[in-house]
């Protein structure tokens, strides 16, 4: 009788955690479509760990319970470097894929996200001398000094972090977001629509 009452509030309590967007591996098909392939089988973060930089990791309870076990980006761990990177051209997360979760994508049509910046954070902006982020970034343009603060240009960002990771401020300045990410659609029959 008294597990017939833990299950509504369990099934309360998980409804009331954040859950949320996040950033997804390269050539993740539409997240509708994504939740119904992904197995959580974990080979694609596996791959990402032993051909990649490990930026991988599994989805947990906080990003939502339908999300658990699917991968996401986390820049903190590492960049990914689908994109201008040890990756690009390669894609192990994707070639280890087997569900067709993810999808071969094309190096320029790679876009994982964009980065959010919180300049009260910005070391540059708190006045110190700082522009890691603009020199460690690879995509040409997505990050431009002026008067010796970084501007971010979210169209450039390819997603990939790397300023994330070597942001110097604590907190961290720079967020990765899945704004302006470029999913494909595909079908269950691997037609892109």
């Amino acid at each position: 009788m008294l597990g017939l009452l833990f299950i509504p509030l369990a099934g309360g309590f998980l409804s009331m955690l954040p859950g949320g967007r996040v950033v997804r591996p390269p050539g993740a098909v539409d997240e509708r479509l994504f939740l119904e392939l992904c197995t959580r089988c974990g080979i694609c973060v596996k791959a990402c760990s032993s051909e990649g930089r490990g930026t991988l990791e599994p989805c947990g309870l906080l990003d939502g319970v339908s999300m658990m076990g699917t991968p996401k980006v986390n820049p903190l761990r590492a960049p990914c470097e689908s994109r201008y990177g040890m990756c690009e051209g390669r894609l192990p997360c994707v070639r280890s894929c087997p569900t067709g979760a993810l999808r071969w994508i094309e190096p320029e049509e790679i876009k994982l996200g964009s980065v959010s910046w919180s300049p009260d954070r910005c070391i540059a902006v708190l006045g110190g001398e700082c522009l890691v982020c603009a020199e460690v970034c690879p995509a040409p343009g997505a990050i431009t000094p002026r008067n010796g603060i970084p501007v971010f240009h979210s169209n450039r960002c390819v997603g990939c972090g790397r300023c994330v990771y070597a942001c110097p401020a604590d907190p961290k300045a720079l967020n990765l977001m899945p704004e302006g990410e470029r999913r494909h659609h595909w079908d269950r029959a691997g037609f892109s629509r």
